[in-house]
């Protein structure tokens, strides 16, 4: 299964509030897009500093993302994108 993200806007930041206050989030607007769906998400980042490039393409290595939760597995809040070309190639 492959599972590529577009990236498509410049950094952002908006507040949100938590137990503890207001905390600022950091994220990119993207496009998720596998065989059987396309979406548009979120991509958190740490600093606008490290922000990933506008248009580009990364695949997301969902089986890295996958952590145990509370009910079962569930996915980890930062994706991890590897751009396309540093990728390994896998079998369909």
């Amino acid at each position: 299964m492959s599972a590529k993200v577009t990236i498509k806007s410049e950094p952002q930041s908006r507040y949100v509030t938590t137990k503890a206050g207001q905390k600022q989030v950091h994220y990119q607007n993207a496009e998720l897009e596998t065989k059987q769906m396309r979406v548009q998400l979120e991509v958190e980042i740490d600093s606008p500093q490290q922000a990933y490039k506008q248009s580009g393409v990364y695949d997301w290595d969902v089986e890295a993302d996958v952590i145990p939760g509370r009910y079962g597995p569930e996915l980890a809040r930062r994706m991890t994108l590897v751009p396309v070309a540093e990728a390994p190639k896998r079998a369909a």
